[in-house]
């Protein structure tokens, strides 16, 4: 069957759907795609499946703004009525936020994306210590965490992995562009002077941390969050986190919102 177009779907993961597995959630996709009757290219063969690509997995436990699919479509339809039909088939927790066109060359999106943005609200912390913590992490030259298998224990350095991490306020506060965040990477990624200016009129306290991640070098932000504040597994269990946004780092460093 030949693909002569591809759509990428937007949606979001909200909280009553936060412990669903990645492949729970692929399974909704794919039966929502079914039921909206979208000219979706299958796959050859005795099984034939739906062409769709999916973004990287997002662990559970966490909310997201920002998870995308790709479907190989075999016949041109409006990106528009895709929206609706999906809105109209797909489960009310996983919203279905935008439909665009993208080449049919653009590369397999779990080859591409390998930078996330994430948000996590954090327990009653004083916000003095939150910021002199951040600081501590970006002055170490190493940040040691240990990852527990059935089978081993290893320990990985997860320092060259964040980006950037600041203290931020909760209340309706708009992301940055990517040019944004590239002018953040040009300096220090944490000012801790500014920080504290900023720290006055905050309700609670949330963390956005940009993290790295690819084949062999991975970390999740709770695991990072856990051990810069000395969390107990429980207080680690009970955090708030969203991916907010992905992106690609190219070469240069430079950071591209997909």
């Amino acid at each position: 069957m030949r693909t002569i177009g591809k759509l990428r779907v937007k949606y979001s993961k909200k909280e009553p759907l936060k412990f669903l597995s990645h492949l729970e959630v692929v399974s909704a996709i794919r039966q929502s795609v079914r039921r909206a009757d979208l000219p979706v290219c299958f796959s050859e063969g005795f099984s034939p499946q739906l062409k769709i690509s999916f973004g990287p997995p997002l662990a559970v436990g966490y909310t997201s703004d920002c998870e995308i699919f790709d479907m190989e479509m075999e016949n041109r339809i409006d990106a528009e009525l895709v929206k609706k039909r999906l809105v109209e088939n797909t489960p009310e927790d996983l919203n279905v936020l935008s439909v665009s066109v993208v080449p049919l060359d653009v590369k397999a999106i779990e080859l591409f994306i390998n930078v996330s943005k994430y948000s996590i609200k954090l327990p009653n912390i004083d916000k003095e210590i939150i910021a002199d913590k951040i600081k501590e992490f970006f002055d170490s030259k190493e940040f040691i965490i240990e990852r527990l298998t059935d089978k081993s224990k290893r320990e990985i350095d997860v320092r060259p992995l964040v980006i950037t991490m600041k203290l931020a306020p909760l209340e309706n506060s708009t992301d940055r562009v990517s040019s944004e965040i590239n002018n953040d990477l040009k300096s220090q990624p944490y000012n801790i002077d500014a920080a504290r200016s900023s720290l006055t009129g905050l309700v609670e306290s949330k963390i956005e941390m940009l993290l790295r991640f690819g084949p062999g070098k991975t970390a999740k932000p709770d695991v990072i969050v856990q051990k810069l504040f000395n969390l107990s597994n429980e207080e680690r269990l009970s955090l708030k986190i969203n991916r907010d946004e992905i992106y690609h780092e190219n070469e240069m460093g430079g950071i591209v919102l997909q």
